[in-house]
């Protein structure tokens, strides 16, 4: 692995630590659409790492209304489904971009959530600078690319994308999501707090602010 690489394992704390084959991961913060305010949302997921799975559930309430969603990623095939009122479809998405924009997420997880699973043969790694690193990740035809970025202290401090798409707007943009804060969370150092960001040709747009919960690794979960 590149050194900045090897530094973020030791500062999480994974070495010499069981293999992580899942995990389920609680978060709570705020999201929103460009041009509309932020609405408060908690969230559950699990992630699989040998033959890749990632299911992510949200409660949201918009203007005093459940706006619940789901998103699924199983054999690099993605669908996403929001419904009003949990009855009412809003957006829902599936297809070759969804597939390639949810193997960016899946990674995105893998970096900052767990980062024990960056051990892993589908990953090619090149470094750019003492700091930086660019990743590669496939899975089952799809391949997807994100540049890593370090601090001194061995945090991973930002992940950029080129890959991802904004489903809503049917474009593709950078997508970043940078750490604000690190914390203890069951023995391991982990990202506490930290956004996600569309970057318009007018400047970054802040759609999500997340703030973990909980991480459990290959246990159940806890109660929401």
């Amino acid at each position: 692995l590149p050194v900045p690489v090897q530094h973020y394992l030791q500062y999480a704390g994974v070495m010499n630590k069981p293999k992580v084959r899942y995990f389920c991961v609680i978060f709570e913060g705020e999201m929103r659409e460009k041009g509309k305010d932020f609405f408060p949302f908690c969230s559950v997921q699990y992630n699989f790492i040998d033959d890749p799975v990632r299911l992510f559930y949200m409660k949201g309430k918009m203007y005093g209304v459940n706006v619940p969603g789901y998103h699924r990623y199983v054999h690099a095939r993605a669908s996403m489904d929001i419904r009003l009122f949990g009855l009412i479809p809003v957006v829902k998405s599936s297809g070759p971009v969804m597939d390639t924009t949810e193997t960016v997420t899946l990674f995105n997880d893998m970096c900052l959530l767990a980062p024990a699973t960056l051990i892993d043969p589908r990953i090619s790694w090149e470094p750019v600078d003492s700091l930086t690193v660019r990743a590669v990740f496939r899975n089952q035809g799809v391949r997807v690319s994100a540049l890593l970025y370090f601090n001194a202290q061995g945090q991973l401090i930002n992940f950029i994308s080129q890959d991802r798409t904004a489903i809503a707007e049917g474009r593709k943009l950078p997508f970043s999501t940078p750490v604000s804060r690190y914390a203890p969370v069951n023995g391991f150092q982990l990202m506490a707090e930290g956004s996600a960001v569309w970057e318009y040709p007018d400047g970054p747009f802040e759609y999500g602010k997340f703030r973990l919960k909980s991480v459990n690794y290959n246990s159940a979960a806890p109660d929401m």
